[in-house]
């Protein structure tokens, strides 16, 4: 009787009798991704970071460990990019062209990275707009606040930071705002560490910072006064990750990884509700959830980032 309630209280709450594996779960979100990042290029024409860079971050991923992704998808999505940033290209390093500013510069590099796609004139002319945008303390800055997924100015300045000559001038002073600047959000958090990735001592103290707001059941949150969520639970795995194989940092992690496994809905997609409020007309991009698709194909896309590996 005890064995039967505890599977009806199991049922009731939501969580899945049995979760998927890493490879089983990366595997369905997949074809989720590629269906969605698809289906928006033929609705609109401007350039996004939920449907063009972290799709290309993910899906590149993905492939790096064996997995199937289909080669058209991120064909489809680099072009789209290049031909967005080409239109603008003479008015890029004038500081000027972009909507959303450096953060969605940063982050259409970072998608071509991720593609290994080798620089043209429109990547240097993207450079040449991070040069000429940084703000005098060495940061970036979020002009467009839509939060979580545009509203960190740690997140606009790592991305430059990965974007620019590793000796520059401008690199050099973002690094050293980074270092001091105070961190409210996991993405803040996430972010910080990213960008001082190469500064080991300083990226080790972060972690052990962002390891202090797991919550009880193993995911990341947010904010502090919000629960667990897969867009800050895979960001958070994604910077553990990115600062190497510290033993001490196992546990945190496996349980931050079962926590995106007990929460994957059966259709490959993570749901996480939007805090921001809409810029355009409603649309049905593929992605289920409803108003809150953009955000929860952002969760899925850092979801696949975290859990993609051999």
């Amino acid at each position: 009787m005890k064995i039967l309630c505890a599977l009806c209280v199991t049922v009731l709450i939501g969580f899945p009798a049995s979760a998927a594996t890493k490879r089983e779960a990366v595997a369905k979100a997949i074809l989720l991704i590629e269906k969605t990042a698809g289906i928006y290029i033929k609705k609109r024409d401007c350039f996004t970071c939920h449907h063009q860079a972290l799709p290309l971050m993910a899906l590149s991923r993905a492939k790096q460990f064996g997995f199937k992704v289909n080669e058209k998808v991120i064909k489809a999505q680099t072009e789209f990019t290049l031909e967005y940033f080409s239109d603008r290209q003479d008015r890029l390093p004038k500081g000027q062209g972009v909507v959303g500013g450096p953060y969605t510069a940063g982050y259409a590099l970072a998608g071509l990275r991720a593609v290994n796609f080798r620089p043209n004139e429109t990547s240097k002319a993207l450079i040449a707009y991070l040069q000429k945008t940084q703000n005098q303390d060495g940061s970036w800055r979020i002009r467009t606040h839509r939060p979580p997924l545009e509203d960190s100015h740690f997140t606009a300045t790592t991305l430059a930071v990965k974007s620019l000559p590793s000796k520059s001038a401008e690199r050099k002073r973002a690094l050293q705002w980074l270092e001091k600047a105070e961190p409210q959000s996991t993405e803040d958090r996430v972010f910080q560490i990213l960008g001082l990735g190469s500064e080991l001592k300083a990226a080790l103290g972060l972690a052990v910072k962002l390891l202090a707001t797991q919550k009880n059941d193993g995911g990341f949150a947010q904010l502090p006064d919000m629960e667990s969520d897969a867009y800050a639970t895979g960001q958070a795995l994604v910077a553990l990750r990115a600062i190497g194989g510290i033993k001490k940092f196992e546990p945190a992690k496996q349980r931050g990884e079962q926590w995106l496994l007990n929460h994957q809905k059966p259709d490959g997609s993570w749901h996480v509700k939007t805090r921001s409020h809409p810029i355009q007309k409603y649309f049905e991009s593929g992605f289920p959830h409803g108003k809150d698709q953009f955000i929860s194909l952002s969760a899925t896309c850092w979801a696949v980032l975290a859990l993609a590996e051999k």
